[in-house]
């Protein structure tokens, strides 16, 4: 399964005074979900097992659709008229599951609701999903992270913790620029994400075979 995404247009933004596209008394009339570039789906999966992606953890103020922004006096926000098509942590899921399934390094990927038994688990808290207006300059830059597990399901054994976590800066402070940025940022992570993981299952395979050559000198013993 490719990244691909759709953008829901139902109105136009209204922008008033100096407010610029930061929160205001209007209702959501644009939905956005991420644009992520394609990825070739593997030609045959490793048969390194399955694994079971559970929906992360949203940090406060990141669970809903709204779009969030940090002000430059660390004030957290939002964009007026604009949302994501779902709430973050749905769309960080899907596009998590589709990062794992391109690397081709399970041989089934899951999310939450499957009734299968996975061979791995993998559990992610969202910890930054904004746009960052605190460094200075007119357009934000935008922050993603994910503080992430995998483990065996089996036997809950900790095969790897890491960050995965991109940035990237808005060519201007308008929606469509932003929410670039977001895919940006977003892909950057999910790259780190997938390589991430493809490691860990590699350090996994290489201390089983290690453990298994040593098994004939030890039962000779």
């Amino acid at each position: 399964m490719t990244m691909r995404t759709t953008l829901i247009l139902s109105g136009a933004l209204t922008i008033t005074g100096c407010s610029g596209v930061f929160e205001s008394d209007l209702a959501a009339q644009q939905a956005y979900v991420l644009r992520l570039p394609q990825t070739p789906a593997p030609e045959s999966a490793s048969g390194a097992g399955s694994v079971l992606v559970q929906r992360p953890e949203a940090s406060p103020g990141l669970g809903s659709e709204r779009i969030a922004l940090l002000r430059s006096d660390q004030r957290f926000d939002f964009y007026a008229a604009s949302r994501w098509a779902a709430p973050a942590p749905d769309i960080i899921e899907s596009v998590m599951i589709d990062t794992l399934r391109a690397t081709g390094s399970f041989a089934a990927v899951f999310d939450d609701s499957a009734p299968f038994a996975p061979r791995y688990d993998l559990r992610c808290t969202l910890r930054r999903f904004e746009a960052d207006y605190t460094k200075g300059g007119r357009a934000p830059t935008v922050f993603v992270a994910l503080d992430c597990t995998l483990g065996r399901h089996r036997d809950r054994e900790l095969l790897a913790s890491f960050t995965a976590q991109g940035s990237a800066p808005a060519a201007e402070d308008r929606l469509n620029a932003v929410v670039a940025a977001f895919e940006v940022a977003t892909a950057t992570a999910m790259a780190e994400l997938g390589r991430s993981a493809s490691s860990a299952l590699s350090n996994e395979k290489m201390a089983n075979e290690k453990m298994d050559s040593e098994k004939p000198a030890s039962e000779g013993r």
